[in-house]
């Protein structure tokens, strides 16, 4: 690995990047109001999409830089993702995150039952 590589992995708090995933991932874009803690402490919602899913977390694009290792909610939106009746947020433990084209590339990981594909594919079980 380079050193500009880990340099950079050390500034902005990713990990290696894997060519190999733990489980399928399905390149479904599901818009949300994500809502979570900025680098510096404050309080954000911003509306986004998912770049893809899995059963235990997803990717997203955010222009905004969430603290390190910090939960985010996922929150439906009028004409976005509908959740199940009862459900109104998803919660995401940040995984990992990368700076790509003026925002960040987000590696979130699902706290609780929170499963993206069931939202996709309703027949889909693990």
């Amino acid at each position: 690995m380079s050193l500009v590589l880990q340099a950079a992995e050390q500034a902005f708090g990713a990990g290696p990047f894997r060519s190999t995933r733990r489980e399928p991932r399905s390149p479904a874009e599901l818009t949300f109001a994500v809502c979570g803690l900025t680098s510096s402490g404050r309080f954000f919602i911003e509306l986004c999409s998912t770049v893809n899913i899995s059963r235990s977390g997803c990717c997203l694009r955010l222009r905004t830089r969430p603290q390190t290792d910090s939960a985010l909610a996922l929150r439906a939106v009028p004409g976005g993702t509908s959740f199940p009746e009862g459900t109104s947020q998803l919660l995401f433990q940040l995984a990992w995150l990368r700076p790509e084209d003026g925002g960040w590339l987000i590696g979130a990981s699902a706290l609780g039952e929170a499963d993206l594909c069931r939202l996709v594919f309703p027949s889909y079980s693990p």
